[in-house]
């Protein structure tokens, strides 16, 4: 196995240390190798990757090293900055590839769609002998264009245009993409299109070219151009144009195809890192629940002096704090327990901001541009700082050392369907007016390889990064109905965009039960929670009030108790996670059994959208677990007063009319 290695001082482009097996791999010396900048030597594919390290000054990127026989050498390399020098160092990871490969990092769909591009160009190469073609997408940002097929070409040639600018005069393909019109060039040596390329057209022995727009079917959207070269100056014939024509509308169907079938797996994959998440998380909290509920037990059961309360104590802040890594996970799941209230977003981003201003570097300007008008949304105010916060740290981290701004801007717009198609992973929004929160840096922006992994779990471009970020982030957002929409540029500076439902400063949809001072009244409880632990420290906190409580392990045994004993049964504490039968479906059929049952459904991501299945229907209460012993007594006190309200209610209504 080899152990090549290179460290470079990438400023000053010098070659500090290169070990033997590096010189045998790669075949150039240090001072053929200082002879052209460091980028030069990696590959062009592989280019956008590096050139993110480069400007931040730190991080780890797999990317091929230009050999001296033509091959390319797969290399990871670590960037970090010492005493004002990026340094890289670079060590082989033992992948030598013979041929230009597909992009290293790019998943195995990409892989298949560039091969499809190939076999494209291929095909339309034995319709025209003796011509060669190409393919040239345009990039993320619009501006540019990539290489997307061209195996016919030399590869300094594609190397060449790759990233080459769209304009109105920017060769063939630049131009056709530019005007969305088909460009022909019959002598490239005197045509002013190609002014600035014909070192590109020499190299490649090319001396005419014959472009036409790739478009895409649904919207009309330019998606690049697809050409046709000469090596003698002519002008095309009618069938070469048409054939041309035919491949081009081709790529644009297989085009819409590959990023249908990447949205598809990315919400495949992301739905399935969520359901593991929340799983996880759910199992979490009700081991956190047993923790905490078995800890302010023995706790009751101690003096306040006793020596044992500063360690029961301590467990029992490090299990909220393990409860608040869990509700990140739930984040991310889309499953986090949340609890509403309606309150002026101005006020909650101005607060935020003016908190963390002190935080950040003093090279940051944080400008604010909040909406006229004080902004209307139903959200967990908790849950929303953490989101604000995210986005302003993220944003001024993308200055490093620099001088920079961070724009905090509020305000309301009408989305329309397309729009919102851009919105991260979610496409189930309804067109209309939201409410938006932009920040926006002049950071050094994402390349396309980035941003496609920013809301990934863990993924982080920080060295000493971690935790879920802006996998998070984007699990809050949909919690509460919304949406993220990125917009970044290399170089450039990045836009996140978070949209809200809006709602009137006077609306209040908390599904919450209002709390008040606790009245304990024995009454007999059905407790219901397929976790044993859970069952029995719960059993346990309501036994120690003077309840009677009564279990059941599963949705289905729970009703059966119930259509027994309902008559002697005040409340039942429904968990909505079970076997057999759920919580909701074990609602329904207690329900059923008796229409006015006192029911708290008990959950540990009882998400906003599944309280809502159960809104008019007179839920008694909603409990989040892990659940403190004073809010669980607080919830089933709150739940008995309003069933016996609502009973002596009912008897004064079916008192004769004549009894005052």
């Amino acid at each position: 196995m080899s152990n090549a290695m290179v460290l470079w001082a990438v400023d000053s482009n010098a070659v500090l240390r290169v070990n033997s097996e590096f010189g045998e791999q790669i075949g150039f010396s240090s001072n053929e190798l200082v002879a052209q900048p460091f980028l030069d030597w990696i590959h062009i594919e592989d280019r956008g990757g590096i050139e993110h390290h480069l400007a931040t000054g730190h991080g780890l990127v797999e990317a091929r090293h230009r050999s001296k026989d033509g091959t390319w050498v797969s290399f990871e390399w670590l960037f970090k900055t010492h005493a004002g020098e990026l340094m890289a160092l670079g060590h082989s990871v033992n992948k030598i590839h013979r041929t230009s490969p597909p992009n290293l990092g790019v998943p195995t769909h990409a892989t298949t769609f560039t091969r499809t591009l190939e076999v494209m160009v291929h095909v339309v190469e034995a319709k025209v002998t003796g011509l060669r073609c190409s393919i040239l997408l345009i990039d993320d940002s619009g501006k540019h264009v990539t290489v997307g097929a061209g195996p016919s070409l030399p590869l300094e040639y594609n190397e060449a245009v790759q990233g080459l600018s769209i304009g109105p005069a920017v060769g063939s393909c630049g131009t056709a993409a530019f005007w969305n019109r088909p460009v022909v060039v019959e002598n490239i040596a005197a045509d002013p299109l190609w002014k600035d390329l014909r070192d590109a057209a020499a190299i490649a022995g090319v001396a005419a070219c014959w472009s036409v727009p790739i478009t895409g079917t649904t919207n009309g959207e330019v998606l690049g151009a697809m050409a046709l070269y000469s090596d003698e100056p002519r002008r095309p014939h009618g069938h070469e144009m048409d054939i041309l024509a035919i491949a081009a509308r081709m790529v644009g169907l297989a085009i819409e195809r590959d990023r249908l079938e990447e949205e598809l797996h990315q919400a495949a994959k992301m739905e399935a890192i969520g359901v593991l998440a929340g799983g996880l998380a759910h199992d979490f909290n009700n081991l956190l629940a047993a923790v905490m509920g078995n800890t302010e037990l023995a706790m009751k059961a101690l003096s306040p002096d006793a020596a044992a309360m500063v360690n029961l104590d301590r467990v029992l802040n490090a299990s909220v704090t393990a409860n608040g890594l869990c509700n990140q996970l739930l984040a991310y799941a889309g499953r986090g327990s949340i609890s509403t209230e309606t309150l002026d977003f101005n006020v909650l981003v101005s607060e935020i901001g003016e908190l963390l201003q002190v935080t950040l570097s003093k090279k940051v300007e944080l400008v604010y541009e909040l909406h006229s008008v004080p902004l209307g949304v139903v959200v967990d105010r908790n849950q929303l700082r953490q989101v604000v916060m995210n986005l302003i740290t993220n944003a001024s981290d993308s200055l490093a050392e620099n001088e920079g701004q961070v724009v905090i801007s509020t305000g309301t717009t009408i989305y329309d369907r397309a729009k919102l198609e851009l919105c991260q992973l979610d496409r189930r929004l309804k067109p209309g007016k939201y409410i938006h929160l932009r920040v926006t840096d002049t950071g050094t922006g994402m390349t396309s390889q980035i941003r496609a992994k920013i809301f990934d779990p863990f993924f982080t471009t920080k060295l000493s990064g971690r935790g879920l970020g802006l996998a998070a982030l984007l699990g809050i957002v949909r919690v509460h109905g919304g949406g993220v929409i990125v917009d970044s540029e290399f170089g450039v500076g990045t836009t996140f965009t978070v949209l809200l439902p809006q709602v009137s400063l006077s609306d209040d949809v908390d599904l919450s039960v209002a709390q008040t001072e606790p009245t304990v009244t024995p009454a007999r409880i059905l407790v219901v929670d397929d976790d044993p632990r859970v069952l029995q420290v719960v059993e346990e906190i309501l036994a120690s009030i003077g309840h009677t409580v009564v279990t059941a392990c599963d949705g289905q045994e729970a009703v059966d108790i119930f259509r027994r004993e309902h008559t002697s049964i005040d409340c039942v504490l429904l968990d909505l996670s079970m076997p057999r039968l759920n919580g909701e479906e074990a609602f329904a059929k207690i329900r059923a059994i008796q229409s006015d049952a006192s029911v708290i459904l008990s959950s540990g991501f009882a998400a906003r959208e599944t309280l809502k299945r159960f809104e008019g229907t007179g839920l008694a209460g909603v409990i989040h677990k892990p659940v403190r012993m004073e809010t669980l007594i607080q919830k089933v006190s709150d739940a008995l007063a309003k069933r016996r309200s609502a009973h002596r209610s009912q008897q004064e209504k079916e008192l004769p009319k004549n009894v005052v």
